[in-house]
């Protein structure tokens, strides 16, 4: 189930969703150098990861029909578009890098989602899957949209993947402390984060895999699967129209 993008952004807005972001910016840090200006595809919901992680990479943004699409406001703000996860309107092997987050667990058919990042994707094309952990701690948490959709096992993604004609380069934890912490709190344990990812990798909130696009690929994954929509279309929104709703509120 996709997290409604008004409630993905307000998690942002929020000292978990800072908290979520810095920690994943960190994990992709360490995984991919700075692309520069080489194009980079983000699917799901990656607008409050983008400027963060390469703010001079030409970002594409593709957000799922289901969940809605926010676009910026400034004139060079990145590209964005809502897709159906089973047909993006994408040539084939149009990105060498591919960073999905709130994507995968969403997806009403995780195979297809899967088939067309492979399609998308160059030869030895790489991609980065921040996923749900289902024995973590923010699984199981309403409050975060971590809590929503389908969350997954180490075992469970590795097949996924692999099935779908990727190689598994690299799977870190994170997220190893609870979410909803007071700030002195997490500030007190934030030494602990690095000794909990070793030892007790199950626990953390996501898994962050990097993998890399098999040639040839499986047949299984060669097919397209063109599976229908079958899901309400939610509406675009601006980062403007955010802002005045939240006045609204208040």
């Amino acid at each position: 189930m996709a997290v409604d993008i008004l409630e993905l952004a307000e998690f942002y807005a929020g000292s978990d969703g800072a908290r979520a972001r810095a920690q994943i910016v960190q994990k992709i840090h360490a995984l991919w150098p700075d692309p520069q200006a080489e194009p980079v595809l983000g699917y799901g919901y990656v607008v409050p990861y983008a400027e963060a992680l390469w703010p001079r990479a030409n970002w594409h943004l593709c957000m799922p029909a289901q969940q809605g699409v926010l676009v910026e406001d400034r004139p060079g703000g990145v590209r964005s578009a809502l897709v159906d996860e089973s047909l993006m309107p994408l040539r084939d092997g149009a990105f060498g890098r591919v960073i999905t987050i709130h994507g995968l667990e969403a997806a009403n058919h995780a195979n297809a989602l899967l088939g067309e990042i492979w399609r998308i994707l160059v030869p030895n094309g790489r991609a980065i899957f921040v996923v749900p952990n289902r024995t973590g701690m923010w699984a199981r948490r309403d409050a975060t949209p971590f809590g929503a959709g389908r969350p997954f096992s180490r075992r469970q993604l590795r097949r996924q993947l692999k099935l779908a004609g990727f190689s598994v380069v690299s799977m870190r934890p994170a997220l190893m402390l609870p979410p909803s912490l007071p700030k002195f709190l997490v500030r007190l344990l934030a030494p602990a984060e690095r000794i909990l990812a070793l030892l007790l990798p199950q626990i953390g909130g996501v898994w962050v895999v990097d993998i890399v696009k098999q040639v040839p690929a499986p047949i299984r994954a060669k097919r397209r699967q063109n599976v229908g929509l079958g899901v309400p279309v939610r509406p675009a929104f601006s980062r403007a129209l955010r802002r005045a709703k939240g006045s609204v509120r208040g």
